[in-house]
């Protein structure tokens, strides 16, 4: 009987566990995990962070002395059928505020972006500050989510999906989600 309760507590725990959705994924209601076959793993060039990519994927990599990038997008597909992400490692310090959103804002404004939800939380235990914004580029519907996390007071990370068309929005956004919360933080 004690083996019996042992098993069913623990299968509750998994199902908790596994089941727990992030808080990013809760504010744009990503209702399902997105698992890629077949990726293979890239570390920036400055040795920040690795994460999972897809391997059909283009990837590129940049650096400069005060960051070091990850771009990637399923090129296979058409534009407004895929979304292009970036991960990107920054040295500086953030202090979440209303003057940050407000100079976030005023960027998203100036490329013609409308701010459609924003908000803060935790990602992966760190703070975080996410936009979803939208506008028109290229004559196509532009979609823009970024969300910057404090990794150290120094050190920010900034991950970024840019997608066009208006069909498949929300699919795109949670598959992005799903391929950020695969990063793994170099200590």
């Amino acid at each position: 009987m004690k083996k019996v309760l042992i098993f069913l507590l623990t299968i509750a725990l998994f199902f908790n566990i596994s089941c727990k959705k992030s808080e990013i994924k809760q504010s744009f209601q990503c209702n399902s995990e997105v698992l890629f076959s077949n990726s293979k793993t890239y570390e920036d060039v400055l040795k920040h962070f690795k994460i999972d990519i897809p391997k059909k994927w283009k990837t590129n990599l940049y650096y400069d002395e005060y960051q070091s990038e990850l771009y990637s997008a399923d090129t296979t597909k058409q534009l407004s059928k895929t979304y292009i992400i970036d991960v990107a490692w920054h040295q500086g310090e953030l202090q979440f505020n209303n003057d940050f959103e407000k100079s976030v804002n005023g960027k998203l404004s100036k490329e013609k972006l409308k701010t459609i939800n924003s908000g803060y939380g935790n990602f992966n235990d760190l703070p975080m500050y996410f936009n979803y914004a939208k506008g028109v580029n290229l004559k196509f519907d532009y979609h823009l989510v970024q969300i910057y996390v404090i990794y150290k007071p120094d050190e920010y990370y900034l991950f970024t999906t840019k997608f066009y068309g208006d069909k498949y929005i929300n699919e795109r956004i949670c598959e992005s989600f799903s391929i950020f919360e695969n990063i793994k933080f170099n200590k």
